[in-house]
């Protein structure tokens, strides 16, 4: 299972935590990334991953020589072990180099628009994905319909089936007393946004805020070093990898630039507004339509939205956590899907 991002890492070690209890042997790979490292070295540590190669920065020419550097370094590894089968969420070194070796490759991805997968979808025997992504997303990338195999379910179920949020990751904060804002992936190859308009949209939230508290969550130094010139003493600023689904779990009002958190928490009833730059991924879409979700773009409109949510907050995050409870009451334990596939497949 090669992991490369945070989510991925999510989603692997619960998978492979369920996988090893049936008596499979798993090696979990990685790389070198600022989002992975200190999770790698902290809470994960004892999984004993392998970190392979690095990221290539925020320059399609640097991601592309770290891949290619990458996919020659993972050769080494996967030869010498010679897995029966490759689990990946995208990752087209791992993809490859399982083609290359004759090693089926299995792809469990939610976000078939993804660069990425124009490479990875094509060279894999199968495509699990959840149920709400239509089959032609898929096609459109490269895959065959054959190869497709849908869960009903979202991919965070994989890990917060029976998650219980945890109190320790607060420090100062109050439960229920701070808004928790997401900075969007600002570096990866399909963004073509900025840090600055966003940090400058989260200073004017924190300015109608009263005495709840703005958390800021960064991915890069960058991201946090320009929040703290804006923002300073306005925001706690979070430069560092947390718990995030705890974290979600006790904010107030959860704010997203991307997906993964985004979903966890409309699946932990905590009220959600994506601000995703572009038109939302299929995911994010099914979510708004259950009203687990709003997605606004237009900075007036999210400053009017999050003013309306804060004066009936009560109201509203026991109406989102009953719409959230009954979604949860309809989706089935996506592992079993997984399971099924790689008992044929291994």
């Amino acid at each position: 299972m090669d992991i490369l991002s945070p989510k991925q890492l999510l989603l692997f070690t619960s998978l492979a935590e369920r996988f090893r209890e049936l008596g499979y042997s798993i090696l979990l790979t990685s790389r070198r990334y600022i989002q992975l490292d200190e999770l790698l070295e902290t809470s994960f540590h004892e999984w004993g991953i392998i970190r392979v190669g690095e990221w290539g920065g925020g320059s399609l020419e640097g991601k592309l020589r770290a891949s290619v550097e990458r996919m020659r370094l993972l050769l080494d590894v996967v030869a010498g072990e010679r897995p029966d089968l490759c689990l990946s969420s995208g990752s087209p070194e791992a993809a490859r180099i399982a083609y290359g070796l004759g090693i089926p490759h299995l792809l469990i991805s939610d976000t078939p628009h993804s660069p990425v997968n124009r490479l990875t979808a094509p060279l894999s025997k199968r495509i699990l994905t959840p149920w709400v992504i239509p089959i032609r997303e898929w096609v459109e990338v490269g895959a065959s319909r054959g190869m497709i195999t849908r869960y009903r379910a979202l991919d965070p179920c994989f890990w917060l089936r029976g998650f219980k949020p945890d109190k320790s990751v607060l420090g100062d904060l109050e439960e229920g007393r701070y808004i928790l804002f997401r900075m969007p992936e600002t570096q990866a190859a399909y963004m073509r946004a900025g840090d600055r308009e966003f940090i400058e949209l989260a200073k004017k939230i924190g300015e109608i805020l009263g005495g709840m508290r703005l958390v800021m969550l960064c991915r890069y130094v960058e991201q946090a070093e320009l929040a703290r010139r804006i923002l300073g003493e306005r925001a706690v600023i979070v430069d560092r990898l947390v718990p995030g689904a705890s974290l979600i779990a006790f904010s107030a009002v959860f704010i997203g630039g991307g997906g993964t958190m985004t979903q966890e928490a409309s699946l932990l009833g905590v009220p959600a507004i994506s601000i995703y730059p572009g038109e939302l991924p299929t995911v994010l879409k099914f979510l708004e339509r259950r009203k687990l979700l709003i997605h606004l773009r237009d900075p007036g409109a999210i400053i009017e939205t999050m003013t309306r949510l804060l004066k009936r907050l009560d109201a509203v995050r026991d109406s989102w956590r009953r719409r959230a409870q009954n979604l949860w009451r309809s989706l089935e334990d996506p592992f079993h899907v997984v399971l099924r596939e790689v008992e044929s497949l291994a």
